[in-house]
């Protein structure tokens, strides 16, 4: 009986034990099992902070640039024309007004095997060259495309030879868009007449040291918008005689009529000889002539009124006779100190059959052009101008005073231009 309490007493003081053992036991055992898995979730949740990608910088190179330019100017016309804009030009067209003629921001680079430019533009010079661009067609970039000076890329397809894709600054002529490039602020007739800027593809490429090509695949006679199905065609070649001698030679072959007229093609032909007598006197002559195919003929068939008398006496026939017409330019330049510049040029445009110039008078547009300049260039990389301009035609097709016209037009300007 005493043994059999005792039996009991033990188990029971066993059993007590046992539970304080597994109360103490069974946390840490089960501490000891997931504690890995802890660890494991832990450090996984450090994994994923640490793997998310850590800010890098970008690194340009060294050939990317931004830049940007201004161009004011302030115009007084001789004529006091009534109307507030000039006629037959698009650079500083605006009478008796402070303004900007062009004002553009842009970026660029050039690397070993590709390059690029874009540039966005503003002012009264762009308001002008864009005018005849389409506005009619519904996806076209008409709403922005008269502030886009230039957007292009470029790739290096061999030694010597790279392709450009885009809109890209006219290769025709001597003039460039950007004032500051000029010896003179306003442009010749001949350069208000031919591209400023173009949009396709074109080739270039570097023969040798001296002589170099370009071909070019356009939309058209300065337009992004084309105004037909065709395509047109420009071309380039420049030989650099010696370091004071350059000689360039500039094409163009084109359809310039919309689709619901009959071809008329365009071809021009630009020459350019540059002579650099020294670092202070430059002289330059440019020589341009253009063609057009005309838009129509008439054939005089007078049996074709006995026929039917809504005819007439005039069949309207396809046209196989050519519309000409030239420009010839002269620029001289004399630096005469390191401060002080002075400028001249001479011009003459000759279009009777009106290709370029519709002025509706007995002899087109055959005008004269005489031009002084003076640079300050004190304020480099500023530019403080004064000019002159004075312009006569054969007929009277210059604004003067209220509603009239005279043969004369003659200007000052002072301008003010800053490029960085």
């Amino acid at each position: 009986m005493l043994n059999q309490m005792f039996v009991l007493a033990f188990l029971k003081i066993e059993s007590i034990s046992s539970l304080k053992f597994a109360f103490y036991f069974i946390p840490l055992v089960l501490f000891v099992m997931f504690s890995p898995i802890m660890a494991e979730e832990s450090n996984g949740k450090e994994n994923i902070q640490n793997s998310e990608p850590i800010p890098k910088t970008i690194v340009l190179p060294k050939s990317f640039q931004f830049g940007g330019f201004i161009d004011s100017y302030y115009l007084y016309n001789r004529n006091l024309p009534k109307d507030t804009e000039r006629n037959f030009t698009t650079q500083a067209v605006r009478n008796h007004e402070f303004n900007i003629n062009l004002a553009y921001i842009d970026a660029k680079i050039e690397e070993k095997n590709y390059r690029g430019r874009i540039a966005f533009q503003w002012g009264t010079s762009v308001n002008a060259n864009y005018a005849s661009e389409l506005t009619t067609e519904k996806y076209s970039n008409q709403n922005s495309v008269k502030n886009i000076q230039e957007a292009y890329t470029g790739f290096k397809i061999g030694r010597d030879t790279w392709v450009d894709m885009g809109i890209f600054f006219g290769n025709i002529g001597h003039e460039s868009w950007i004032s500051q490039n000029n010896v003179n602020y306003t442009r010749a007739f001949a350069l208000d007449y031919v591209p400023y800027y173009s949009s396709g593809v074109r080739l270039t490429h570097q023969f040798t040291d001296k002589l170099s090509g370009q071909l070019q695949v356009l939309n058209g006679w300065q337009n992004i918008t084309d105004n037909n199905k065709d395509k047109s065609f420009g071309s380039q070649i420049k030989y650099i005689f010696n370091s004071n001698l350059i000689l360039t030679l500039n094409q163009f072959a084109g359809n310039e009529a919309p689709n619901n007229e009959r071809k008329q093609i365009r071809l021009y032909q630009n020459t350019i000889l540059e002579w650099i007598l020294s670092d202070r006197i430059s002289l330059v002559g440019q020589f341009d002539v253009g063609a057009q195919k005309s838009k129509q003929s008439f054939v005089y068939e007078p049996w074709l009124g006995a026929y039917d008398p809504n005819l007439g006496d005039y069949r309207e026939t396809k046209s196989n006779a050519y519309r000409q017409w030239y420009h010839g330019t002269f620029w001289a330049s004399f630096k005469l100190t390191p401060e002080y510049r002075l400028s001249f040029r001479i011009e003459r445009f000759y279009d009777p059959l009106q290709v370029m110039v519709n002025t509706g008078t007995r002899n087109g547009f055959m005008s004269n052009g005489y031009t002084t300049t003076f640079d300050i260039l004190t304020f480099d990389p500023g530019l403080l101008r004064f000019e002159y301009v004075y312009r006569r035609s054969a007929d009277s097709v210059f604004a003067y005073r209220e509603s009239q016209t005279s043969k004369k037009e003659d200007f000052f300007l002072m301008a003010f231009s800053v490029k960085f």
